[in-house]
């Protein structure tokens, strides 16, 4: 085997081992590009503070939509987590959260476990309020994002509930499982978004999330790809040039 074999040879299975994951890579980036470009996502509440973490009952009034929790007691108090068994938290109690739009229930109550912590809301992690405009359209529309499987849960057994009211006051639901997200794009970027995803989830796997080091992706499978097709390059170059020069011979 020449030297020329040997450099394609190595081009090539660096291209192989690489081609999958830069593929994945670039489809979660370019996915995410095109969720930014059409849509405009942003915080139902003002500045800093957070949906829930008044006394009194949970109220956001946006325009003409008046959005309310009712909690409604279950006796249940949460499992404590390991940082909260470090930070010597007492357990939080688990209610189910009553969604009224306008004074009507617009879903099914559902569980969650209230924040037994000072610092944020709450629903920390379980719930959130985000307005959503359409670029394209122009169209707003309110999404309710409630997470519905609890912290003990592994990630491809999470799922949610995402609740969507137009400007016309028309709801409608989804439920996303994490197992079947990539069926519902906007629906990922929105529960990212919230902060309800507990673990930063992609469109279709989670490689752009929580890179363990700086061997992956940069290193690899970045640098080997670049590297596979540059090297690809030289070799067909080198394979062309003898190529000229036997036909220059000949013609001699």
């Amino acid at each position: 085997m020449n030297k020329t074999s040997v450099l394609i040879s190595f081009s090539l299975i660096l291209l192989i081992v690489s081609i999958i994951p830069l593929f994945y890579i670039l489809r979660e980036y370019w996915i995410e590009h095109q969720i930014n470009e059409r849509y405009e996502i942003h915080h139902a509440y003002q500045d800093s503070q957070v949906f829930g973490d008044m006394e009194a009952v949970p109220e956001l009034t946006i325009n003409d939509k008046n959005i309310k929790i009712i909690e409604e007691k279950t006796s249940k108090k949460a499992p404590l987590t390991s940082w909260d068994q470090d930070e010597n938290v007492s357990p939080g109690d688990i209610v189910k959260i009553h969604l009224l739009l306008n004074d009507e229930e617009i879903s099914k109550p559902d569980e969650i476990w209230l924040s037994n912590r000072n610092r944020g809301g709450r629903y920390f992690s379980w719930f959130d309020i985000v307005i959503v405009t359409d670029k394209l359209t122009g169209k707003k529309q309110i999404n309710i994002v409630q997470r519905l499987t609890d912290n003990n849960q592994p990630m491809k057994s999470r799922e949610w509930k995402i609740i969507t009211i137009t400007q016309d006051n028309d709801v409608s639901e989804e439920l996303l499982k994490y197992s079947e997200r990539n069926d519902n794009k906007l629906g990922v970027k929105l529960i990212n978004f919230s902060g309800t995803s507990l673990m930063s989830m992609g469109y279709y796997s989670d490689i752009t999330k929580g890179y363990p080091n700086h061997f992956f992706p940069f290193i690899y499978p970045i640098s080997t790809s670049i590297i596979g097709i540059f090297l690809l390059i030289i070799s067909l170059n080198i394979i062309l040039y003898k190529k000229r020069l036997l036909l220059i011979e000949r013609e001699l």
